[in-house]
């Protein structure tokens, strides 16, 4: 009996992982593909703001899937509107957090650290992600956030309300 449940948290782990690598590369792929246009060259802040994409997707996947053991017990509607929310809030959060980091990290001298500064960085880094990401409304990101929170409520941590009872009981 303790095996199927160190199985299990296995399996859930690699899911976890699989999932979160491709969302990180889907949610790259989105946007590069409306910045490789034939003849056009990309920024070096688009490239930045590509990678940081990726790796919000990645960070994000992971934090909705963890998240989503809060609404295990729940039904599929729920669980889907959970995790629709997490990793859209998630992924805009952490790609903010990252693209302030970035800001710091390549721009020394011009950055403020005392707290005001600190605020005004991590709001504008939050809005510059954010425009940079959903400004031209893009089908392919909205159907990609919906995309995660189905795959996360139909594969993600599920436990049935018998289960939870038992399991509550031991």
């Amino acid at each position: 009996m303790k095996n199927d449940g160190v199985l299990s948290m296995i399996v859930g782990l690699v899911l976890a992982l699989l999932f979160a690598a491709v969302m990180g590369v889907s949610s790259a792929a989105v946007l590069v593909a409306d910045y490789m246009h034939p003849g056009r060259m990309m920024s070096e802040q688009a490239r930045h703001t590509l990678a940081i994409c990726a790796i919000a997707g990645f960070l994000a996947s992971l934090a909705a899937w963890w998240l989503q053991g809060l609404a295990a017990e729940r039904g599929f509607f729920i669980r889907f509107v959970n995790a629709l929310f997490t990793y859209t809030l998630s992924f805009g959060a952490i790609g903010g957090l990252l693209v302030v980091v970035n800001n710091f990290i390549s721009y020394p001298n011009a950055s403020d650290f005392s707290l005001g500064g600190l605020y005004s960085a991590s709001v504008g880094g939050f809005y510059t992600f954010a425009l940079f990401v959903a400004v031209p409304l893009r089908i392919a990101l909205a159907s990609l956030l919906l995309a995660s929170g189905l795959i996360i409520a139909l594969v993600g941590p599920q436990r049935r309300l018998a289960e939870s009872k038992t399991a509550s009981k031991r």
